[in-house]
Formats: C-alpha cells, sequence, structure tokens
C-alpha cells in the first residue's frame, strides 16, 4: 500500500524515508532526549540500536503495509517526523502522527508536512480518508490539525492510557473530496 521510496516535495520540505545517511541526526536527537517528540514511534532510545533500526526496523511499517516513516528535511537538515500508520487497504483509510524537534517549532513544518502527505495520499487515490488523534491539551496539535484543513469530528473519551494515567482524544479526519492539493 505504501512505497518504501515514497517521497514528497512541499514549499521548504522533503518528506523522505530515513536512511543509514540519517544517523548523526537519530543519534542528536536521542541525547538530546526528544525522541518520543522528533523521531517516529519504535525509534530507539540506545544510540547503539540506531544503525539497525536505519537498516530494518524503520521499514518494518511499510513492508507490513500499514503505513510508513517518513523524515521532514529542509536543506539544512531533518527538522522532525511524519508518520501514516494502522492502515486498512479495505476501506482507505489510516492514520496521521507528526513531531518535530523542538529547535525547529514554531515555524509551520508540520501543518506543511500535513498537507503536502495528506494531499499526496488522498490525491493519488492511496487512501479515502485520513484520521488524526491528539490530546485536547496538546493546544500546537490541535492546530497544525485545522490549519492543514482537517475537520474535528469529536472527542474519545479515555481512548490513551500511558504513565501519567488516562486521556481523552480529539479525533480529526480528512477525506478525499476535501483535500487540497
Amino acid at each position: 500500500m505504501f512505497d518504501e521510496r515514497l517521497t514528497i516535495g512541499t514549499g521548504r520540505l522533503v518528506l523522505r524515508p530515513y536512511t543509514p545517511a540519517d544517523a548523526g541526526w537519530v543519534r542528536e536527537v536521542i541525547a538530546a532526549g526528544v525522541q518520543d517528540t522528533a523521531l517516529p514511534p519504535g525509534a530507539p532510545e540506545d544510540p547503539a540500536e540506531v544503525d539497525r533500526w536505519l537498516a530494518d526496523g524503520i521499514h518494518e511499517l511499510p513492508r507490513s503495509g500499514q503505513g510508513i516513516h517518513l523524515a521532514m528535511a529542509t536543506p539544512d537538515g531533518i527538522v522532525g517526523s511524519i508518520s501514516v500508520y494502522n492502515a486498512d487497504p479495505q476501506t482507505g483509510t489510516a492514520e496521521v502522527g507528526y513531531g518535530v524537534h523542538p529547535e525547529h517549532r514554531g515555524r509551520g513544518y508540520a501543518t506543511e508536512a500535513l498537507r503536502g502527505l495528506a494531499g499526496h495520499l488522498l490525491g493519488t487515490g492511496v487512501l479515502n480518508k485520513i484520521r488524526l488523534r491528539a490530546r485536547p491539551d496538546n493546544i500546537a496539535s490541535l492546530r497544525v490539525a485545522e490549519k492543514a484543513g482537517f475537520v474535528k469530528e469529536g472527542v474519545e473519551p479515555g481512548a490513551e492510557v500511558d504513565e501519567d494515567g488516562v486521556h481523552d482524544l480529539v479525533v480529526f479526519g480528512l477525506v478525499r473530496e476535501d483535500a487540497r492539493p
């Protein structure tokens, strides 16, 4: 469903697969302790695992047909990650998630990446609908979804559980007919 070589150009970004050449940046992110927001889910926490992850682990999602992880790259380097996951080929739906390194936030990179990825996947017919879920207190992520044209569909009570408890999630959606190029 997802081409492991998928590359999408936007105005300032190239959304592209991670490669072994990204190992230094990934290690810097881990050393800074911001891997939870700047790297895709499943990224290593141990710098010694980076090479293995870039060679194989990062490719598990597209090989399963359920999604893909992409780097948000500028001419100066990677600024974050965007992922498509939980893809259902029968319904043509999937979820999307994104994160920007703290040093690069507030510059519109997440919105640009989300618009570019959604426009490509919906515009080429790979998907019919993309869902996005975020915590109600994650104002930045909620604004990114809205600025990218996603429509708020409701709130899922108690949809996420982590180390600090149970959390509601705001649900957004974007369907093919509403996607902007």
